[in-house]
């Protein structure tokens, strides 16, 4: 598949966790105040109506706002992946799909 990994499902869990499916048939739990300080940017995530309001958009989370996660970041962070890793195979995906 030379496609970059997007979200095709979501599903709300308790304590800031979502389950998640990914194009690529990985699917995993993420809780994302593991991965991320409820700050700045990200500060309205921290009340819990307003993270229950994720929604996907072409295969990335979002919420309202404009707050939006990378899917190759979601991908790393739930299947546990070194993000240089990830990064750098969707950098090769896309590569092999545009340069051909």
């Amino acid at each position: 598949m030379n496609e970059m990994i997007h979200v095709i499902d979501v599903e709300l869990q308790a304590d800031y966790t979502l389950t998640l499916r990914f194009s690529n048939g990985d699917q995993g739990r993420l809780r994302l105040a593991d991965h991320l300080k409820f700050v700045g940017y990200f500060a309205p995530l921290a009340a819990a109506e307003f993270f229950e309001a994720v929604t996907l958009d072409h295969g990335t989370l979002c919420w309202p706002g404009e707050i939006d996660l990378d899917p190759i970041v979601v991908h790393a962070w739930t299947m546990r992946l070194p993000l240089e890793l990830a990064a750098a195979e969707a950098f090769q995906k896309y590569s092999a799909r545009v340069l051909g």
